[in-house]
Order: structure tokens, then C-alpha cells, then sequence
């Protein structure tokens, strides 16, 4: 079943000129919805598009400026993080037998298509927006901003048990 909500970000580029178009998009929670497999709760996402149309293919290029609600890899609690970036694809024409293709910067279409969808380039460059490391910022007094509680918990369980073999053979040190 088609998703109506997602109708939006087909670009139909039949009948267009050679020239430069822009399109902008508004991310917001809805269009991660359509992607049930995402950590990204709440987002709040400006995606600017240029499409460069030129004779045989396209080239798109992506800027991506927002904020998304991400867990915190120390406390686990969600925070708003910023996401920003440039990416750059080109879209070129082929047919199924024709693509053997290995660059991951160059996306195919068949001949017969009207429109190029972006919503899965548009959720692909978000994520990758997001940093490896997501914690919460510092405050401005330079404090941690994550969940006191559970900072101290984890402190509480990085004291280094001692394994009672070890144990054992400290206790023979001792004696000499």
C-alpha cells in the first residue's frame, strides 16, 4: 500500500530543464514514523535539496540542519542533539542488467521512472548526521547534564571486584 504522507518527497523530473532546482523539506516526527526500525523518536530536521538536472543524470545535493531526540550512550536518557551536514549523490539512468555498481555515491533508476523518491536519502543522511558518541552536552557551569542517578550507579559498579584467585596468590605475596 502506497504511503500517502511520503507522496511529498517524489520528485518528478520529467519535462524538467537543464538547470538548478531547490527543494526544502520540514523533518519532523511523522516521517520517522514511516520508518518503524529508527531510534529517533522527535526530530525537528530543516533538509534543503539542490538538484542539479543535467543531460544524462542528476546530482543532488543534500544539506541537513536540525535537531533529533537521541538516547545518551552514558545515561540512556533522551536528549536533543544536533545534526548537520553535506552530502552529495548522483542519480544516474540503468536498467537492472546494466547496474553493477559499487559506488555508494551514485544511485540507479530505471529509464522508465518519472520521479526519484529522496524520503530514503533523506532518513540516510540524517542518520548519518548523528555522531558515533551521542552524551548529553555540558552544562554551563561545565557539569554533565546526564542523569545524576544513574551516573551514580555506574560509579558504584566500575570498583574492580577482586577474583578470589588472585585474591589467593595476593595473599601468598604478602607472606614473603
Amino acid at each position: 500500500m502506497e504511503n500517502k504522507f511520503l507522496q511529498e518527497f517524489k520528485i518528478p523530473f520529467v519535462g524538467m530543464k537543464t538547470k538548478l532546482y531547490q527543494f526544502e523539506y520540514l523533518i519532523g516526527d511523522q516521517f520517522f514514523e514511516n520508518f518503524p526500525k529508527s531510534d529517533i523518536q522527535h526530530c525537528d530536521v530543516e533538509v534543503k535539496i539542490d538538484f542539479d538536472r543535467r543531460e544524462n543524470f542528476f546530482l543532488l545535493t543534500f544539506f541537513i540542519d536540525g535537531n533529533v531526540e537521541v538516547p545518551c550512550d552514558r545515561c540512556s536518557e533522551p536528549f536533543k542533539q544536533e545534526v548537520f551536514g553535506d552530502y552529495e549523490i548522483a542519480v544516474k539512468f540503468g536498467d537492472a542488467d546494466e547496474i553493477d555498481n559499487k559506488d555508494e555515491d551514485v544511485v540507479f533508476i530505471s529509464r522508465n521512472d518519472d520521479f526519484i523518491d529522496v524520503s530514503n536519502l533523506i532518513y540516510e543522511f540524517i542518520v548519518l548526521s548523528i555522531p558515533l558518541r551521542c552524551v548529553h552536552p555540558e552544562d554551563k557551569d561545565g557539569q554533565s547534564a546526564c542523569n545524576v542517578e544513574v551516573i551514580k550507579q555506574l560509579k558504584q559498579e566500575e570498583k574492580p571486584s577482586v577474583d578470589p584467585r588472585w585474591a589467593a596468590l595476593e595473599k601468598l605475596k604478602n607472606k614473603k
